[in-house]
């Protein structure tokens, strides 16, 4: 029997597979720096950071003028619904990954601190979004303290958004 030969058409396509495969892995390591977690770059050295959660709600003032802040102690509060009931409400309810859901404790921020703030981002828009029966709370409001590498602490402060 002959030897069959990889007919021209075969080869083209398999030449450009591969050129496309080989573009889109150097396009990933080349935009790594742009993404919160530096997917598909390299770090001879990885990030020493650590954050601290702190959770706070946006309420109706007693006086009726305005919003004021009030704590959310390990993540969980109790507010009234529409028709004056009261509910229990916690956090780790839709949050259940301790590096997202575990307050007033310093943690290390395991993929960096930008990609944690990036994922309490998304978490923070997401716990607000799924209590309806809390009829006080105004907005989620998240306090993070950062500590990059052991330097200064800088606090970044995310919101839900009004409900």
């Amino acid at each position: 029997m002959p030897e069959q030969l990889i007919s021209r058409r075969t080869l083209v396509a398999r030449c450009a597979l591969a050129a496309g495969y080989l573009a889109t892995q150097l396009a990933l390591v080349a935009t790594a720096g742009a993404r919160p977690e530096h997917a598909f770059g390299f770090r001879m050295f990885s990030e020493s950071s650590t954050v601290r959660l702190h959770l706070l709600r946006s309420v109706e003032a007693p006086s009726g003028h305005g919003t004021i802040l009030v704590d959310a102690p390990a993540g969980s509060w109790n507010a009234r619904d529409a028709a004056g009931t009261v509910h229990r409400f916690a956090w780790r309810d839709r949050v259940r990954a301790p590096e997202l859901s575990t307050f007033d404790v310093t943690m290390h921020a395991a993929y960096g601190a930008d990609a944690q703030v990036a994922r309490l981002r998304a978490a923070i828009v997401d716990v607000a979004r799924h209590i309806p029966d809390d009829a006080e709370t105004r907005e989620l409001v998240l306090d993070v303290t950062i500590r990059k590498n052991g330097r200064e602490a800088e606090v970044v402060r995310l919101r839900s958004g009004a409900r």
